[in-house]
């Protein structure tokens, strides 16, 4: 596969494996917390601060190292963390409703369990999205429009991942199957990366002499 074709592909699919974690997680978190305006704003308020340390961290590496490799393993890490969730997330979201019952209360059994079971994906998600841009860049007067490109594919694949667990998987198999579902989408995304499947393309025309150009490996 093209490097560029595969860093749009996973730009995609992480918006589907981000959102589908989110709305997933109010579920996941109701039984012990109840729903509530507390933890709607928690989860979406530390996703996003998560989202925005991603970008960062990730554009930082990227222009260091811009490998398809790296796309591949924040996929992984989220695939993999995700299935960590759907095997224990609600066990550990009841013991923290325990242990802070008498202490912090609702909203911090609530900021606990979030910052725990929900903030990794978000954060290696969000480094896909620079790690992208920059694979994509064919020349630095294109930057604009693999930028859109990019933002663009994320926005889709969030949209899937807002409407086909909200109205198919969690009615259908449940929680806990939509998170393995989720997570084993963006495991499968991550194979082709990791296994040397994806190759690189002609170097890109830079006329930034501090430019590395993108490769498949490490």
């Amino acid at each position: 596969m093209n490097i560029r074709a595969y860093a749009k592909l996973c730009a995609f699919l992480a918006g589907t494996v981000g959102l589908g974690v989110e709305l997933a997680a109010e579920r996941l978190l109701a039984p012990a917390f109840g729903t509530t305006l507390d933890l709607w704003s928690l989860i979406i308020g530390l996703t996003f601060a998560s989202l925005s340390l991603g970008y960062e961290i990730g554009g930082r590496y990227i222009d260091r190292n811009p490998t398809a490799r790296f796309v591949s393993l924040c996929l992984l890490g989220a695939g993999v963390y995700t299935l960590g969730v759907a095997a224990f997330g609600r066990t550990i979201a009841f013991q923290i409703q325990e242990w802070t019952f008498d202490f912090g209360g609702v909203t911090f059994g609530i900021f606990l369990s979030v910052l725990i079971l929900i903030t990794v994906q978000p954060f290696l998600l969000g480094m896909i999205t620079p790690a992208a841009i920059r694979l994509t860049i064919p020349s630095a007067g294109a930057s604009g429009s693999s930028a859109g490109t990019i933002f663009a594919l994320t926005t889709i694949g969030a949209l899937v991942g807002t409407f086909v667990p909200v109205l198919l998987l969690i009615p259908f198999i449940g929680v806990r199957l939509t998170f393995i579902v989720v997570a084993l989408v963006g495991i499968l995304a991550a194979l082709p990366g990791l296994l040397g499947l994806v190759t690189a393309t002609a170097e890109p025309t830079m006329t930034d002499p501090a430019t590395v150009p993108a490769t498949a490996d490490s």
